[in-house]
């Protein structure tokens, strides 16, 4: 019973602990969010951190090796070479901008390069606009629809430039752009394009019509550029929107029609030996692609092309379907495939375009989407077949159909067949079609080749960003130059600031210097509000090699000791110990251990710690969480038995900064001298939406949102509401009664008082959804502030870190070892109430910095009141000893919607979101 102490106070270390489909289990990077949400060109694991163990590399054109080094970056050959300047085309004028002078004064100056480039000349002639519409008519129609399909739209515009002319844009939606009035203003003309593939009852064609809607008004861009910089869409008329329409088209069309892409989409990819990568680990089915990310922006107080790298996986063209069906139901190539196996990967199969061979050239080429596996093979699936000779039908099955029509024998009858709007196939007979993107998320190994393969530090990124510029060839086209543009080949260049790191304060040994490097340790450290608990439970969860009673009493020994050592109460001996069965009942396992710990202890648990093997069911952790939160309100760690008992002080150290969290203390505090000043409640919102394979489920699942909210001084402290909505919608339907609760929560933690100053940072609002998040979220904070009482001021902040905007140190200033800026770093994008920032060190890849743009002040914050805020949130984020990339209740937001999704249950055929129990309303459970 020796060895298990009340309370001490000894050194430890901290660092970062966070799992994924069982988040307790493995360690991540703290800055490493769940990526469900991610919908646009995911998995977007570029910017991803990881550890640089090889040192700072000899050049500044390397690149991670398969060893965990950097090989040499290796450049296309036959990229054109880039000119010092470009001359402003005859037909336009040189557009000069005063770039505004920054208004915070915190921190000290740098200069830094940002992957803008400078549209340096807008046209002085007149840009006709077109409204563009395709439509099939009623005789060509094959189901009843006028709508006009991505490969008909391919075909008909090489057709039209004899109508068009050479020097036309279009946007490959409903507008278009020409030097040339083709008609006069308001005046509309019809086309119609034959188009190959006619059979003798239906002609295949396409009806194009084209009104000139006048010229586009250039001078009101100017204007709005010189007088507005926030380059936010609701601050924009629809002249100006016009004319940034243009200008993406225009910019966008050459690459278009050479590249891979999607409609409306910035992404362009081209398949070649330096620019994508087999991924072995999905038995060679997806490759990683790395591509151009190009867009018109106004940022810097400048019109810019903001350049980026982009990567995502695709599925390698022409492999055959029953290759992929086998890789993504684990079945080895070699081995038969039967249709149960066929089964197991139909959630996977579901939503992939494809081509068939056996057909003629023009029907080959069309490319036909999965919309499901059939339940029955070739010989079991029959249909009515008709002869329009006799007027007659026979019933004959697909095997039949086959062999008679094509004289192709089916091999393997017995595997499902693929079913498509325009029909079903065997398998065997359909194969990938070329450039299509994979949607869903990439599963373990293959994560972590993607992420290997397309990670790259700053430097390299540097590199890989000016060759897409490279690729994109703008001084050598011909459309722009006609029209007057040009943009500038070089990065702009401009003004930042380095914040002084924050200090974060323990209640003892907290160190005298602020870590410069963004992060710290707990060495010599109790943690600021330490909370013990006296009563505890373990369940070992046997599996692979089993772990004898006594190395379970000395881990048990080491995590008493270490608890210890941060300050947290502990009781005197070992805790009540019970071994489970994994496949078991999950739900009975942990109420026994939850009566045989009351029982010893003779008071309820107040935490149980789970020790599981890996490997262990993924329904466990979802079991554990949902038994414990929901029914019981006690809290639970899950460890994993390999790196707890491997893991030394280190290990139980992060296990003993998020045990804290969930009983309530908190583990350091932040300095930031505003909050001092008045009562801050800090607010975070989010929402966490299904996978696109999820949204194919009949209902799809829904989406969770979640609010959380400080409730003490000095704003680490945070309660949370969760809640269920319809599947993609972004704004939380039930906003004020979730903020309802959150304010008495904050009036009973704070003796009846309010809070004067509310600060709502809110993940991730589109620029197009800002109108009606501020109808609806905003409008509903502001009243439940006024009926709680009067006076208390709000400020909305708008959280985004799905940008592609970089920032690199310019000639002759510091980066880190991979090229980064330092932490703290910040630049005011369109004005002091618009920031980029990078608050967090890159471990690998390319710092992405988060970028937060006020959208209600009623608190007034000065511009270094709002960055000393910002910048000290992110270095409060509880179970992490450094600094994160998104401020604290953001990030605690986000976790809470996946929280909650472990919390739903199916009852009567019916999806229930259940509330966490009353008992851990004011602890931080979901850490």
């Amino acid at each position: 019973m020796s060895g298990y102490p009340g309370r001490g106070y000894r050194g430890g270390s901290g660092a970062h602990y966070r799992g994924s489909n069982m988040r307790d289990i493995r360690e991540r990077s703290p800055d490493r969010r769940d990526d469900r949400r991610y919908r646009d060109d995911r998995p977007r694991q570029d910017d991803r951190q990881y550890e640089n163990r090889r040192g700072r590399c000899d050049s500044g054109q390397n690149q991670r090796g398969r060893g965990g080094g950097y090989t040499q970056h290796v450049q296309d050959e036959g990229l054109p070479s880039l000119p010092s300047e470009v001359a402003v085309p005859k037909s336009g004028g040189r557009l000069t901008l005063d770039v505004p002078l920054p208004k915070g004064k915190l921190g000290r100056p740098t200069n830094l390069l940002v992957n803008h480039f400078m549209i340096q000349s807008l046209p002085t002639i007149k840009i006709y606009q077109y409204d563009i519409r395709m439509s099939v008519p009623p005789e060509s129609q094959r189901r009843g629809s006028e709508k006009v399909s991505a490969m008909q739209q391919a075909k008909v515009l090489p057709k039209t430039q004899k109508f068009w002319g050479s020097r036309f844009i279009y946007d490959g939606v409903s507008l278009g752009w020409s030097v040339d009035c083709l008609m006069d203003v308001d005046q509309t003309l019809s086309t119609m394009v034959d188009l190959d593939g006619h059979s003798t009852d239906r002609p295949n064609q396409v009806l194009v019509s084209m009104r000139n809607t006048g010229p586009i008004n250039i001078r009101a861009l100017v204007n709005w550029l010189k007088t507005n910089r926030s380059g936010l869409m609701s601050h924009r008329d629809t002249n100006v929107e016009d004319v940034l329409k243009f200008l993406n088209a225009t910019y966008r069309q050459d690459p278009a029609s050479r590249l891979i892409t999607r409609p409306k989409s910035s992404a362009f990819f081209q398949r070649s030996p330096n620019l994508s990568l087999t991924l072995q680990s999905t038995g060679g089915v997806l490759e990683a692609m790395r591509g151009i990310h190009q867009a018109v922006q106004v940022s810097f107080g400048q019109l810019s092309l903001n350049i980026d790298v982009v990567c995502s996986a695709f599925y390698v063209p022409n492999l055959p379907i029953m290759d992929v069906v086998k890789a993504f139901a684990g079945v080895s190539p070699r081995q038969q495939l039967d249709s149960s196996m066929a089964m197991v990967a139909s959630d996977r199969v579901n939503g992939i375009f494809i081509n068939v061979r056996h057909l003629n050239e023009v029907r080959n080429a069309r490319k036909m989407r999965i919309t499901r596996l059939s339940t029955r093979g070739a010989k079991e699936t029959t249909f009515e077949q008709m002869n329009h000779e006799a007027g007659t039908s026979t019933t004959t099955s697909v095997y039949e159909y086959f062999h008679k029509k094509y004289n192709i024998t089916i091999k393997h009858p017995d595997l499902p067949l693929v079913v498509t709007k325009d029909g079903s196939f065997p398998m065997e007979l359909c194969y990938t079609a070329s450039g299509e993107r994979y949607k869903e998320a990439l599963q373990g190994q293959e994560t972590a080749d993607f992420i290997k393969w397309a990670t790259s530090p700053a430097f390299v990124r540097n590199a890989q960003i000016i060759d897409n510029v490279k690729r994109l060839n703008w001084h050598n086209l011909e459309i722009p130059k006609a029209m007057g543009l040009s943009v500038s080949p070089k990065m702009l260049e401009i003004r930042g600031r380095i914040l002084p790191c924050p200090l974060p304060i323990y209640k003892y040994g907290t160190d005298p210097r602020s870590p410069e490097n963004g992060s710290w340790n707990l060495r010599n450290k109790t943690l600021y509000s330490p909370k013990g608990f006296k009563s505890w439970g373990v369940l070992y969860l046997p599996g692979g090699r089993p772990v004898d009673r006594s190395t379970l009493d000395g881990f048990c020994r080491s995590l008493s000791n270490m608890l210890a050592t941060m300050g947290m109460g502990i009781p005197q001996g070992p805790p009540s110990l019970l071994t489970g069965n994994p496949q078991g009942d999950m739900k009975e396992i942990i109420h026994n251990l939850y009566s045989k710990t009351g029982n010893e202890f003779k008071r309820k648990p107040d935490i149980v710690f789970i020790l599981c093997h890996a490997g262990a069911p993924p329904h466990l952790y979802r079991a554990i969480k949902s038994v414990c939160e929901v029914d019981l309100g006690c809290a639970s760690q899950v460890m994993l038995v390999e790196k707890a008992l491997k893991g030394g002080p280190q290990y139980i150290g992060n296990i003993g900064l998020k045990v804290n969290l969930k009983l309530g203390g908190a583990n350091s505090v932040v300095n930031m001298p505003p909050l001092k000043e008045k009562l801050f409640m800090m607010l975070g919102g989010d929402s966490s939406h299904p996978s696109p394979g999820e949204l194919r489920r009949i209902p799809p699942p829904p989406s969770y949102t979640g609010l959380v909210a400080s409730y003490d001084p000095q704003c680490v402290r945070y309660t949370a509401v969760a809640t269920a909505q319809h599947a993609t919608d972004e704004l939380i339907g039930t906003f004020k009664p979730m903020m309802k609760e959150l304010m008495k929560r904050w009036q009973l933690k704070n003796n009846g008082k309010s809070p004067q100053c509310v600060i709502y940072w809110r993940d991730g609002i589109a620029e197009s959804q800002v109108p009606a998040f501020m109808a609806s979220e905003v409008q509903a904070l502001k009243e439940v502030c006024k009926e709680t009482q009067e006076g208390i001021k709000v400020t909305v902040v708008n959280c985004v870190k799905r940008h592609h905007t970089r920032l690199f140190p310019a000639q002759g200033e510091r980066g880190d070892k991979l090229g980064n800026v330092s932490p703290g770093t910040v630049v005011e994008a369109s004005g002091d109430q618009d920031i980029f920032l990078v608050s967090q060190a890159a471990l690998q890849g390319t710092v992405r910095p988060c970028r937060y743009t006020i959208l209600l002040d009623e608190n007034r914050l000065s511009p270094d009141q709002f960055q000393m805020i910002t910048n000290g949130l992110c270095f409060s984020y509880g179970k992490a000893t450094r600094s994160v990339s998104i401020v604290a209740p953001v990030f605690y937001a986000d976790q809470v919607c996946e929280r909650s999704r472990l919390h739903t249950r199916t009852e009567d055929d019916k999806t229930v979101a259940h509330d966490v129990h009353a008992n851990l309303q004011y602890t931080m459970y979901w850490q």
